[in-house]
Parts: C-alpha cells; sequence; structure tokens
C-alpha cells in the first residue's frame, strides 16, 4: 500500500513538473493568442528554443493562457489551435505569416475562462523537436465580442520586434490557408506549455546583436540580448575559438548590454556566449555567436573614392561598419559629420539624382555631404540629413563638365565617432 502511494506521489510530481511557465505573472494585455474585442482573429506567435528551455524533445499536451478572472470571453471563444516547427525568430512584416501547411490542428472546440485561465487540452499530443523554434497559432471563430474593461483581455509580455503577427476584424472568419495582411507587434502570451519539461538551469538569453554569422561587426561593440525572466545577472564570454574565452572570461553583467574594453580586430573570426545566472544555477548548453569585423572598406578615404562605371549606378555598401575617421570629422561645411566612405562623380553637365536607402529594421542614420574641387582642396556644396534613423536621403546634383564631385556618406554626429552601417547608394542620370 505505501509503495503504490509512493509512485502515485512520484506521479502526480512528474506531471506538475512537465510543464514550462513563461511570465506568467505579467498584467499587460493584447491581441494574443486571440482577440476578444474584434469578432474575428487570427494570431500567430513564436517562441523560440531558448526560451522554452525545455530539457528534451517532448509532447506538448496542452497549453494555458491567461487573464483577468472576472474577463468575459462568452462570444470569443470558439478556438482553433495550431502549433508548428519553425526557424524563424521574428516575422518579417505583416504578410510574413508561416504557412498553414507547416501547422498542425491540435485543438477546435469552446474555451472558458476558468478563475483566470483558459486550459486548451490537445486531442492528440504534438511532437516538439526541442530542435526549432515553436509557432502557437490560434484562430477564433466567434461572430460576437466582449466587452470588458479593457479592449483586449489576455495577458502578454513583450519581447522581440515582431514576435507575433495577428489579424483582427468583424467580417469573415479567417481562412488560414490564405490570411489577410495583419500587423506585427512586439509582445506573446503569457503561457503554460504542458507536458515538456524545463531544464533545472535557467534559459540562455536570446542574443540581439550581433546576429549570428554577422560579417559587418563595428570594433567596439555593444552586445544586446533579451532579457530572462528570473535572472540576477548574465555572464559573458568571448573568444577567437568555439567556446573560446581569451578576449572576455565569464565576465558578469547585471545589464542585457556589455562592450569589451578594448578594440576587437578586423577580419578575425569571434565567438560569443553569454548566459544566465538565476538562483545560484547557471544556463547550460547556450550557443554562440560567431561574427567578424570586416576590413577597412577600399573607399573609406576620400583618395579611395569609388566611381560608377555606368549609369544607373548601384552599390550596397557592406562593410561601411570598419570605416574611420582618418584622424577627423569632416568639417567642409558648417554642418560637419563623421568621415564615413566615398563616392566620385567626374561631371559632364548633366543632372544626377543621388539617394541612399538602408536594409528595412537598421537604425543607421545618415548624412550625405556633398564636395567639388580635389581630395586635398574640397568645398562644399552641402549636406543632407532630412530623416533619422533607417531614412532614406537623397538629393539632385546639376553637374559642370570636367569637374569631379565627391559624395561622403557618415554618420550624422558633429562631435561622436559613431560607426556607419550597411547602406545602398544609386545614382541615375535625369
Amino acid at each position: 500500500m505505501k509503495r503504490i502511494l509512493l509512485l502515485s506521489l512520484l506521479l502526480v510530481v512528474s506531471v506538475l513538473k512537465a510543464q514550462i511557465n513563461l511570465n506568467i505573472g505579467s498584467t499587460n494585455v493584447g491581441t494574443a493568442p486571440i482577440s476578444s474585442f474584434f469578432s474575428y482573429s487570427y494570431v500567430q506567435q513564436i517562441f523560440l528554443k531558448q526560451e522554452l528551455n525545455a530539457n528534451a524533445a517532448g509532447n506538448i499536451t496542452g497549453l494555458s493562457f491567461y487573464l483577468d478572472p472576472s474577463a468575459t470571453i462568452t462570444d470569443s471563444s470558439n478556438w482553433t489551435v495550431y502549433l508548428g516547427h519553425t526557424s524563424k525568430t521574428t516575422f518579417a512584416s505583416g504578410t510574413d505569416w508561416i504557412p498553414a501547411a507547416q501547422l498542425t490542428q491540435v485543438f477546435t472546440g469552446t474555451v472558458t475562462n476558468n478563475n483566470g485561465k483558459v486550459d486548451v487540452v490537445f486531442t492528440t499530443p504534438f511532437p516538439y523537436n526541442n530542435t526549432d523554434n515553436l509557432v502557437i497559432a490560434a484562430k477564433e471563430n466567434s461572430p460576437n465580442i466582449d466587452i470588458n474593461n479593457f479592449d483586449e483581455v489576455f495577458r502578454v509580455y513583450s519581447y522581440l520586434p515582431s514576435s507575433t503577427i495577428y489579424y483582427k476584424g468583424d467580417q469573415v472568419v479567417v481562412d488560414p490557408a490564405s490570411p489577410p495582411g495583419g500587423i506585427t507587434t512586439d509582445y506573446k502570451s503569457s503561457i503554460t506549455i504542458s507536458g515538456l519539461t524545463p531544464k533545472t538551469t535557467p534559459p540562455c538569453p536570446f542574443i540581439t546583436f550581433p546576429v549570428n554569422n554577422s560579417q559587418s561587426v563595428p570594433m567596439s561593440p555593444n552586445f544586446k540580448w533579451m532579457p530572462v525572466a528570473g535572472a540576477d545577472s548574465y555572464k559573458v564570454s568571448l573568444g577567437t575559438t568555439p567556446g573560446g574565452t581569451n578576449i572576455v572570461n565569464q565576465q558578469v553583467v547585471t545589464a542585457t548590454n556589455f562592450t569589451p574594453s578594448v578594440a576587437l580586430q578586423q577580419n578575425v573570426d569571434y565567438y560569443l556566449r553569454v548566459t544566465t545566472v538565476s538562483a545560484g544555477l547557471e544556463s547550460s548548453g547556450c550557443s554562440d555567436v560567431v561574427f567578424k569585423i570586416p576590413p577597412v572598406p577600399v573607399n573609406d578615404a576620400c583618395s579611395g573614392a569609388l566611381v560608377p562605371s555606368a549609369f544607373p549606378y548601384s552599390y550596397t555598401q557592406t562593410d561601411a561598419v570598419s570605416a574611420t575617421n582618418n584622424g577627423a570629422f569632416v568639417q567642409i561645411c558648417a554642418d560637419a559629420m563623421n568621415d564615413g566612405v566615398w563616392f566620385k562623380l567626374i561631371g559632364d553637365g548633366s543632372k544626377y539624382t543621388i539617394r541612399i536607402t538602408m536594409p528595412s529594421g537598421s537604425t543607421f542614420d545618415p548624412q550625405m555631404g556633398f564636395y567639388r574641387g580635389s581630395c586635398s582642396s574640397l568645398t562644399c556644396l552641402g549636406t543632407v540629413d532630412s530623416g533619422g534613423a533607417g531614412a532614406a536621403e537623397g538629393v539632385t546634383l546639376t553637374t559642370t563638365a570636367g569637374v569631379e564631385y565627391y559624395i561622403n556618406i557618415g554618420s550624422y554626429e558633429e562631435t561622436e565617432d559613431v560607426p556607419e552601417d550597411v547602406f545602398t547608394i544609386t545614382m541615375t542620370k535625369i
């Protein structure tokens, strides 16, 4: 009898441990896993492998979502839920839905608010591989809305930008095979994932900068990562071999960013690892992020300015992050700027439109300086800095035949040497 009782207790403990809780104490609300304020909705969320921190692959048997115990969801209770694997970490745009063919339906039916918790129990468990990230999608099919103190009632927590994509409306039930354009957001559901057992050690942080295999990192990089709930501190290691610590050895930091005290070298592979420390335990199995600092670009100085061979001309500068100030800021014009990278145009009496653009999501805030003459004797024609971070810049330049024109593209700062970043320059003859 005692043996049976002991086995029963062990089974209960095992079942209770086989669940992963993610920020279930949050009080923020949002449109995830569904919208309670619109008649119909379809939502996809990406939960990273690092964040799940499961100790092994396993079968997910259900999900729990959280809301205020008094919230009404009577008219938002007809759910269809899907799970899937994905290599994505975020959604690229409002149309970047994960295809329905990559998802498995795990539930359809009516859910209820059970004292601040909505439990979704799967008919058939979903086999999570613990290699990919997990996508959770939910479709709400009721034609009416619920009126509560907040427009939306489900608890969410902040995470990476575009962690979630959602559509909500009052016209038609969404077909996951062809969803309409949606909206991306930087939060996800506070959630319990049943069936998976978490590691006994805290999750590995998700490093947001640099991205793995980046080839354009500055010599004094500011490493950044997402905060881990319950973290007391983090340890940063940096080396020139996988798992190496010859540059930074288990440096303890309490912030979610870190800059090495010495400048790094160009054209060297670096391996960055960040672990979490919580209640005396440290993350295990955290992966390295490998990156490289590119050599100084060939057009770092005015004397090496790139000259278009034909028009229209287009050039994507991927190594501008290693551009130097060549000893000083460019102060030829009253509006000074960083000495970034240089281009040269030989005048022929024509007009040219010169434009630079940045990749989506870029935080590079560029300035364009225009000059005539020679590198040793430049005359200011003007500067252009009409936009902010990530904004395109452009100008129309009227040339005189035989005159040399120089274009400097650098960070707009006048007193601080801030690195440039990736951009594309185009020159078109009008």
